[in-house]
């Protein structure tokens, strides 16, 4: 039990992620009501970034992208509000900025993760729902077992309660990484018995309310390498992945696209290219609202951040005697380069 001011909180300290999350809370909520009142620097789209061009760039460099681990990058359908992943020893939690009168605030953790291991976020089309992967239990006080697809309600005061996707998607397997496309279909990667790899790229139509049993998409793409991380484009016309070991890749696992070919399959896949991937991992892609910009996490070491913003993280340099600097960010790049990949 940690004492956070004005309110105790009573939380299964189960990583070290759940720690860093507490202390982000006792930092926020102990001072003011909402951290939507603690304001950065930055103003306008994009947080206020530099637009990059064609060389990928370090995302919000000492405010989202720092010395600790970051990972996952998903906006609101309106550019107003940035989720991203907070990782420690293997475990996650989700923090989020939002911009107020143009204005962005500092990091906080959303308001349904901190307890147990969370990632992954992705805003659904209407921006009604956040959907995200988490090994928290499916009933109360239950045990930690595996990974599942879970989602929040957008309400008048934040998200609502968490709610497990359920079946058939659900299962005793780990499931990770959803995202949707237009007509409602998920694209997630899990590791089932038919899986051809590891863990493999799933789709699930949503038909009549209903999500249908989950199909493996087979074809080129999945393999006995594993892979994981899909992001698919909306209209399903690509889909973007991460795995390794093939002979075109460039060291510790790389993004890999494929284009929908017009009988319905997934064409042969194809490495993102040199300025994309290199002899570190690649992996989480995204992309911004309107689609011009691509997201995606690295850890490539050719940067220096020194220590993380002292007014963002001035509790977790306390909290962390040793910043992990130099192992996952987030990256931007201008996205029209896809198209040549084609």
């Amino acid at each position: 039990m940690i004492n956070g001011g004005v309110m105790l909180i009573k939380i299964k300290l189960v990583s070290a992620a759940v720690l860093i999350a507490l202390f982000f809370v006792s930092c926020t909520k102990s001072h003011v009501p909402r951290s939507v009142q603690k304001f950065s620097n930055f103003t306008g789209e994009y947080i206020g970034q530099t637009i990059p061009d064609t060389i990928p760039q370090l995302f919000a460099p000492g405010f989202i992208s720092t010395g600790f681990r970051e990972r996952d990058a998903a906006y609101s359908k309106d550019g107003s509000e940035f989720y991203f992943t907070l990782m420690a020893k293997g475990s996650g939690v989700i923090l989020f900025v939002k911009m107020i009168d143009g204005k962005w605030t500092k990091p906080e953790i959303v308001s349904f993760s901190g307890e147990y291991s969370d990632m992954e976020p992705f805003i659904s089309a209407d921006n009604s729902k956040i959907y995200f992967a988490s090994n928290r239990p499916i009933e109360t006080d239950g045990e930690v077992k595996d990974y599942d697809i879970w989602f929040a309600e957008r309400t008048d005061d934040g998200w609502s309660e968490s709610q497990n996707i359920g079946a058939p998607i659900s299962s005793d397997k780990d499931e990770f990484y959803p995202t949707f496309t237009s007509s409602g279909a998920i694209y997630f990667t899990a590791a089932y018995d038919d899986a051809v790899g590891g863990e493999d790229i799933y789709m699930s139509e949503f038909v009549d309310g209903k999500y249908q049993t989950p199909k493996n998409i087979f074809g080129g793409v999945n393999s006995k390498r594993g892979e994981f991380n899909s992001y698919i484009s909306p209209d399903e016309s690509f889909l973007i992945y991460s795995t390794w070991g093939r002979e075109d890749g460039f060291g510790g696992g790389d993004l890999y696209i494929s284009f929908m070919q017009e009988d319905g399959s997934w064409g042969e896949p194809k490495n993102m290219g040199d300025k994309i991937n290199s002899n570190y991992l690649e992996y989480c892609p995204a992309f911004s609202p309107d689609g011009k910009y691509f997201y995606f996490t690295s850890s490539r070491t050719d940067k220096s951040l020194g220590e993380p913003n002292e007014l963002t993280y001035q509790k977790l340099i306390t909290l962390l005697s040793k910043p992990q600097n130099g192992d996952t960010d987030i990256y931007w790049v201008e996205s029209s380069f896809i198209e040549n990949l084609r």
